[in-house]
C-alpha cells in the first residue's frame, strides 16, 4: 500500500558526497521534503548530484523504501598529494584542529564490478576499524576492492566488517593495523547552533582537505538513498564546505573531537546535468548515533534500527504523520494505533510528516519505550510504544 507523493518540493535530499568516477552509475537519489523550507529558492534542492527524480511512495517503518531515480552526473576524482597542516604556538584554532585530527583521517577508494568511487573516513580504534558511510562502500558490498590511504601517504587494503544503510554508516577493517592514530570522539548531544566546526576529508579526491564553518542547525530531518535502501538521519547541519568525496569524513569541534560523520549536502539545481558543489548546507550524522551503530556493527557485523510497525504517508499538510497501515502483532498494533490515525508528537516533540516521524523514531534504540501523541478524529490521546527492531 503506497501513498501518493510527487517529489516536486522546494527541498529535496539525496545521499552522499562521495566522488564517483565515470566508470559507471553511482548511488541514486531519493528525497524527502519539509514545507517549512519553501522559503528557499523555487529551484529544486537536491542532495549531492543535482538529481530531479520523481517518486511516489510512502514509508514502511520495518522495511526498505523503493525509489525511482535518474542517473547522477559523474564527478571526476582529482588525485593530489598533500600532507598535514603545520601549526605551532599561537596558531589559529583551525590550524590546531587540523594538526590534531589529520593523522586520523583517511581517503577510501572503492572499486566494484561497475563502479569506482572515492570517499573519506577516520580511524576508530587501534584494531584497524575505520568508520565511513554505507553509500561509500556500497559498490564493494557484493565483492570488490577497498584501498585506504592514510595521512602519511601509505595505502592499505581493507575489508567490510558491516554496514547499516538505514543510518548510512559502515565499518571497514584495515589488514595492516600498525601505526594507527584513532580519532578522539566527542558528544553530539551538547552541540550548539552557532558553534565552530571543522570538516576534513577528500573532496573530489583531494586528500586531507580542511574546511571550517559553524553548526547552522541541529536535529535536521534528512533522508538520502535509493535502490530500496533509504537512510534516515537526524542530522547536524553545517555551512563548512562539504563536497563530493567528503562522505564519511569527520566533522569536529575546535577541541578536535569528532562530533559527526559527513553524509550529505544540498545543492541548488533542477537538472542532473549540473554538477554538485558546496552551497553551505551540509549534513552530518551525530556522533552519539555513530557510536551506537558502529559498536553494534563491530560486535555483530550488523546493526538494528527501531520500528513501530506502521506504514505512514509522506504527504505533507496533515499536521502529523498519517498512518496508512498497521502491521499485525507490531508495537503499533499493541499500542492501539489504527489505520487513519494521525501521529502528531514523539515524546512531546512535534512531527510534521511521515519523514520527521521516522527520523525521530530512528534516534531511539530498539526496546525503548516512547510516548506518541495520536489523533483519531477529534480525539487526541497519548500512547506508549515499545519499539521493535529491524536489521539493516
Amino acid at each position: 500500500m503506497r501513498g501518493d507523493q510527487n517529489w516536486q518540493q522546494p527541498a529535496n535530499f539525496a545521499p552522499a558526497p562521495y566522488a564517483p568516477s565515470p566508470l559507471g552509475p553511482q548511488r541514486q537519489a531519493g528525497a524527502p521534503s519539509r514545507s517549512r523550507w519553501s522559503l528557499l529558492p523555487i529551484a529544486l534542492i537536491a542532495l549531492l548530484l543535482g538529481v530531479t527524480g520523481g517518486v511516489a511512495g510512502s514509508y514502511l517503518f520495518n522495511q526498505g523504501v523503493n525509489t525511482d531515480s535518474v542517473q547522477p552526473t559523474a564527478v571526476r576524482p582529482v588525485i593530489t598529494a598533500s600532507g598535514p597542516v603545520a601549526g605551532g604556538p599561537g596558531a589559529s584554532p583551525v590550524v590546531q584542529v587540523a594538526n590534531k585530527v589529520l593523522p586520523s583521517v583517511v581517503s577510501i577508494d572503492v572499486r566494484g564490478e561497475t563502479a569506482e568511487v572515492t570517499g573519506s573516513g577516520f580511524v576508530y580504534d587501534d584494531n584497524g576499524h575505520v568508520v565511513t558511510n554505507s553509500h561509500v562502500i556500497e559498490p564493494a558490498a557484493k565483492g570488490g576492492q577497498i584501498r585506504v590511504s592514510l595521512s602519511d601517504g601509505t595505502r592499505r587494503s581493507a575489508s567490510i566488517v558491516g554496514h547499516s544503510p538505514s543510518y548510512d554508516l559502515a565499518v571497514i577493517k584495515l589488514e595492516d593495523t600498525s601505526s594507527l592514530v584513532p580519532a578522539t570522539l566527542g558528544e553530539s548531544s551538547s552541540v550548539q547552533i552557532g558553534q565552530s566546526v571543522v570538516a576534513i576529508g577528500s573532496p573530489l579526491g583531494l586528500d586531507a582537505t580542511v574546511t571550517s564553518g559553524i553548526i547552522s542547525a541541529t536535529r535536521r530531518p534528512v533522508t538520502a538513498g535509493g535502490e530500496g535502501e533509504t537512510s534516515y538521519i537526524s542530522a547536524l547541519q553545517t555551512d563548512a564546505a562539504i563536497n563530493p568525496g567528503n562522505s564519511g569524513g569527520p566533522l569536529v569541534d575546535l577541541d578536535g573531537f569528532v562530533i559527526g560523520v559527513n553524509s550529505a549536502i544540498a545543492t541548488v539545481g533542477g537538472s542532473s546535468e549540473q554538477q554538485a558543489g558546496n552551497i553551505g548546507v551540509g549534513f552530518s550524522i551525530p556522533i552519539d548515533q555513530v557510536n551506537r551503530t558502529v559498536d553494534e556493527i563491530i560486535g555483530t557485523g550488523e546493526a538494528a534500527y527501531p520500528v513501530i510497525g506502521a506504514q505512514v504517508s509522506v504527504v505533507t499538510g496533515f499536521g502529523g504523520a498519517k498512518v496508512q497501515e498497521v502491521s499485525a502483532d507490531s508495537p503499533a498494533e499493541d499500542a492501539g494505533i489504527e489505520t487513519g490515525d494521525l501521529i502528531r508528537e514523539v515524546e512531546g516533540e512535534i512531527v510534521d510528516d511521515g519523514v520527521e516521524l521516522i527520523v525521530s523514531i530512528r534516534s531511539f534504540e530498539p526496546g525503548d519505550k516512547v510516548t506518541l501523541t495520536v489523533q483519531r478524529g477529534r480525539e487526541i490521546e497519548r500512547v506508549d510504544v515499545v519499539l521493535g527492531k529491524k536489521v539493516g
